[in-house]
């Protein structure tokens, strides 16, 4: 189902991955765009050259690509009467392989040269990126390569580059610094390379410490008539020598190691609730979404800052847990039928709590952000994964850290006890660059992480609100009453103050308050929605949604929702920021993180309220939430075989914010939206399950495999009629 000709993303579901998000080698053998070992960069990994009988380089042209989340397979063309395919993958074991099969199509023997290798920057003097402890051992080069990322600390990946074959021979070359392409005319061994081999020998010093180290490794190949061979390199990243030796191995002793990622994918697809529907937007996506969560996916570990399981953000930068998103991976995860990645997608930033009782924007693997912040929905996403996997000890958990956390609210981010929450920068709500903050400082959007505005925020207010709600459940079920009446009574608290305050009655709209003033600002922005996903608003709201929501002049664009309504001053649809293009835009761009929030408020609202109207909008908004994640065919028509998930849309061509190569950000939620709307699953409190759908308009739906509270159960829709079962 996911299989395509136009992606390259590969992962193993942990350290690793190869994901650059503007790969300029992509064509060539092997991987020499850059690799992540948890977020930092590794770049080149390594290629191959193929060399004749007379050691003269024989020229490989890239033909055709096919991937799938557990290969890459890419073929060549050569003038030398043979064909090349290639397969790489990414190995549960964190090593990049690539599986070469070579096919002689002539009369006669081929002899070749094969040569894998690589070259590192190695700067000792600058001391951000240098290599040390290079040796060869067992056929097999493993060096250590030291980086720096930010302001902090040096970090060590032991590194181990090998074929599976016996080598014939080798060589390590120090150079000065040149352009880092895979070109073999460029390297030392382009002059070296004589009798058939390399020079057996590793030079690394010289006048100078800084410039690129060369590493090669050449095997001799032999290819009789009409035959096929196979041979595969790899390189593996570990925190010690002897793991990554060991990963390299785990990669190398297999006869076909693609196999062995695609059965690593295989069994994580098979243990997911599987659901399949007469919609393909509906189905491809769900699957879709759960290989993005997978791709991101990093166990806990000693070695560094994660504690627990958890899913990062996206690739490069964003390949680290990140407090605005793990909201959201709670309640993806939560249907896994383990809730270790929805427990620690908390737990890892409870771990980590600053002494204020603050979560940390950025969890690094050495390392966290000093500087920043981002506000979440905590309670609702904890409640949500208590729904379906109860677990007392993690409410403990996650019961004293929150509790502290709410604290921090209270003191620090509403002096005035006004039950309305302050943001103080434009960054902290992950929504930068829009009116809302410009209303209250009109230089807002040219201060960093420096705290220097205030701004009474409707999304961190309302996520205050649900996660005292949230803390007062979880002190009923952990026997603290006394502290949970505090809760409830600091829940209605905000619950006042929202309605008095936020609500503009004539507007019919929630709006930020100016704190200075404590009057609403009247800036139209999509968290203005959300509280109704609360059970803040009654029905006297009703009709403000939908004159607002669903007024094709503000948020009910042609693929709806932007961040800002359409009528707003600074409303720009094509990314621009006061004529600048800027990466993260929030003035008329459609974020898939705030649509998820907007799913949840239309759809929460129309079953609550029983609205026809509602129902109707929340369908078709979620269809085209779903839809706008896709690139477009040559027709212009959203292609259902071509997914994906960027930070931002168009609000009006719906297409993606491609510019920024930031593909399969897991930034918003989808599975949990499908489960819960399309399919209709709604965890009872007594541990059964409420069927409450949308009418998506569907002829058939099957959920099979889904776990909630220790059961297994079965869901089908077929011939206008729902059947559920218990299987185990």
């Amino acid at each position: 189902m996911l299989r395509r000709t136009d992606k390259h993303y590969l992962g193993g579901g942990d350290r690793v991955v190869w994901t650059p998000p503007f790969p300029v080698w992509l064509d060539k053998p092997g991987f020499w765009d850059k690799a992540n070992f948890y977020n930092f960069d590794l770049e080149p990994v390594f290629t191959i050259t193929l060399l004749n009988e007379h050691g003269c380089e024989i020229p490989v042209q890239f033909q055709t690509r096919e991937w799938n989340p557990a290969r890459l397979k890419q073929t060549y063309a050569t003038d030398a009467g043979f064909t090349v395919c290639e397969e790489k993958a990414v190995m549960p074991g964190d090593s990049l392989v690539s599986v070469f099969t070579f096919r002689n199509e002539t009369d006669h023997s081929i002899e070749l040269h094969y040569i894998a290798w690589t070259t590192q920057k190695s700067y000792p003097s600058k001391g951000k990126e240098f290599i040390d402890n290079l040796d060869m051992l067992n056929d097999k080069i493993m060096f250590t390569k030291f980086l720096q990322m930010r302001d902090l600390p040096l970090c060590s990946i032991h590194c181990a580059f090998g074929i599976n074959e016996g080598i014939d021979s080798f060589a390590v070359n120090f150079s000065q610094p040149t352009a880092v392409h895979p070109v073999w005319q460029s390297t030392p061994f382009y002059d070296h390379f004589s009798d058939g081999k390399l020079n057996n020998s590793i030079k690394i010093s010289g006048i100078s410490q800084d410039g690129l180290i060369y590493m090669a490794l050449h095997k001799k190949l032999t290819l009789p008539s009409g035959s096929t061979h196979r041979i595969h390199t790899a390189t593996a990243f570990a925190k010690n020598d002897d793991d990554a030796a060991e990963l390299l191995n785990f990669s190398l002793r297999y006869d076909d190691p693609v196999a062995v990622s695609e059965g690593n994918w295989r069994r994580y697809f098979a243990g997911l609730p599987q659901f399949h529907c007469s919609d393909p937007f509906l189905t491809t996506y769900y699957w879709y979404r759960w290989y993005g969560l997978r791709l991101f996916t990093i166990w806990g570990r000693s070695e560094n800052n994660y504690a627990f399981p958890a899913i990062c953000e996206g690739v490069s930068y964003f390949r680290v847990p990140i407090t605005y998103s793990a909201q959201c991976h709670i309640r993806e995860t939560r249907w896994k039928q383990s809730p270790e990645i929805a427990h620690g997608s908390l737990l890892n930033f409870i771990n980590m709590q600053r002494e204020d009782g603050s979560f940390v924007g950025h969890i690094y693997p050495n390392g966290v952000q000093t500087d920043g912040f981002y506000h979440a929905d905590w309670g609702k996403a904890v409640l949500a994964v208590d729904e379906i996997h109860p677990d007392i000890n993690f409410l403990e958990q996650a019961y004293h850290g929150l509790n502290r956390y709410a604290a921090y609210f209270d003191r620090e981010r509403d002096k005035e006890d006004s039950g309305l929450y302050d943001v103080v920068d434009q960054f902290e709500t992950g929504q930068e660059y829009m009116s809302r903050y410009q209303a209250v400082d009109d230089k807002a959007d040219t201060y960093g992480w420096i705290n220097n505005i205030r701004l009474k925020g409707v999304d961190a207010t309302v996520y205050l609100y649900e996660l005292k709600k949230a803390l007062a459940v979880f002190a009923g079920k952990l026997a603290r009453n006394s502290e949970r009446e505090k809760w409830e009574n600091g829940a209605a608290k905000i619950k006042r103050a929202v309605l008095k305050l936020m609500w503009d009655a004539d507007e019919e709209m929630f709006f930020d308050v100016n704190p200075l003033t404590m009057q609403p600002t009247g800036v139209r922005a999509a968290v203005c929605f959300y509280p109704y996903f609360t059970d803040i608003v009654d029905e006297r709201h009703i009709p403000g949604l939908k004159r607002h929501l669903l007024n094709p002049n503000e948020f009910w664009t042609t693929w709806p929702v932007p961040a800002t309504s359409a009528n707003d001053p600074l409303f720009n649809p094509d990314a621009e920021w006061k004529g600048k293009r800027h990466n993260c835009p929030w003035n008329g761009r459609v974020w898939p993180m705030t649509n998820s929030h907007i799913a949840e408020a239309l759809a929460t609202c129309a079953l609550r309220f029983d609205d026809d109207e509602l129902k109707t909008a929340a369908v078709a908004f979620i269809k085209k939430f779903i839809r706008m994640m896709h690139f477009e065919n040559a027709a212009g028509e959203k292609d259902v075989n071509r997914p994906n998930c960027f930070e931002h849309y168009h609000p009006f061509n719906g297409r993606a914010s491609v510019y920024r190569g930031v593909d399969d950000y897991q930034h918003s939620w989808v599975v949990d939206l499908i489960l819960k709307y399309v399919a209709g699953v709604h965890p009872g409190k007594d541990g059964t399950i409420q069927l409450k759908p949308l009418d998506f308009g569907l002829d058939f739906l099957e959920l099979n495999n889904l776990m909630i509270r220790g059961k297994k159960y079965s869901l089908k829709l077929k011939n206008g009629e729902w059947q559920i079962e218990t299987v185990s």
